[in-house]
């Protein structure tokens, strides 16, 4: 294994992180505040994660404080770039705490492993907005203290960047289903109708797409079954309200989405589920994905 790779991979196999990890993402739970400001945190309305887009502010501004010593040191007459880094190390700070705040949302309900990386990203986080900190007030010493920041952060931002895209922490898990399905042409029989339990909710296949199908009296209702969240199994979740308004809650982590547009109402979830339309020809159950989360 490539050597950057095994050591990003390095702190998912840190057990001896549980009990803090379970300590830390139980305080984040109960001290975040939940609703709309959870799915606000979560990047719902923007129908993906916020933290990463958070992120930008602070390592930003700290790699703009960097350049601007770097000028002061080799520039002549650099000196004068001195304040406006200082003031570039004052936003780094001061948008430590809302980068911060969508990260822990999404901590949250992160599966063990990925809680491990996460929690020594936080700590390298933690100590990089401290160096930025103390730099404020160090007076000669504050451009080696914002480097050394910037380079902590640096380091921080490259396992989380592992933690998502090799992890999977955050990326749409369901994005691959319309595609499984078909792309979306035409309907595919996915069993009698009689074969699916009356009100509870049921797997079915396209293909190799795997579809939560709910039936009630003759009419039958469908969403994608893998959760646009972390991939739980929907059909295996509580099925709520009638009509246009009936929803299915992840068993997993509690994202609740709705059958009829897959919009998410409630939990981690940023992204819609794939929808599918439906139809009951001859006793059988036709579906076909509709199209990609929204």
């Amino acid at each position: 294994m490539p050597f950057l790779s095994s050591l990003f991979d390095a702190p998912s196999r840190w057990t001896k992180l549980d009990p803090l990890a379970s300590r830390a993402g139980a305080t984040a739970d109960r001290l975040l505040p939940g609703g709309r400001v959870r799915g606000l945190l979560h990047g719902r309305p923007a129908g993906h994660p916020l933290h990463p887009a958070m992120a930008m502010l602070p390592v930003g501004t700290s790699v703009s404080a960097l350049l601007l010593d770097a000028a002061a040191v080799l520039v002549p007459g650099g000196a004068a770039l001195g304040a406006p880094a200082r003031g570039l190390a004052a936003a780094s700070v001061a948008t430590v705490a809302p980068t911060a705040l969508a990260g822990w949302a999404d901590y949250v309900d992160l599966h063990r492993d990925q809680q491990r990386t996460a929690i020594v990203h936080a700590a390298g986080n933690a100590l990089a907005a401290t160096l930025w900190t103390a730099s404020l007030f160090a007076g000669r010493r504050a451009r080696l203290l914002r480097t050394a920041g910037t380079l902590v952060a640096g380091g921080a931002g490259a396992l989380g960047g592992h933690l998502a895209y090799r992890w999977a922490a955050g990326p749409n898990h369901a994005e691959h289903l319309f595609h499984l399905a078909g792309g979306g042409e035409g309907f595919s029989d996915v069993g009698p109708l009689d074969d699916l339990p009356e009100g509870r909710p049921a797997q079915r296949w396209i293909g190799d797409a795997p579809l939560c199908v709910l039936r009630r009296g003759g009419s039958v209702m469908a969403i994608t079954d893998t959760c646009t969240h972390l991939g739980g199994p929907l059909h295996e979740g509580e099925v709520a309200g009638t009509g246009e308004g009936t929803t299915i809650t992840c068993p997993w982590h509690g994202s609740e989405f709705r059958f009829s547009d897959g919009e998410v109402l409630d939990g981690p979830a940023s992204t819609p589920q794939p929808t599918v339309e439906t139809r009951v020809a001859d006793g059988r159950v036709l579906a076909r994905v509709v199209g990609p989360p929204r």
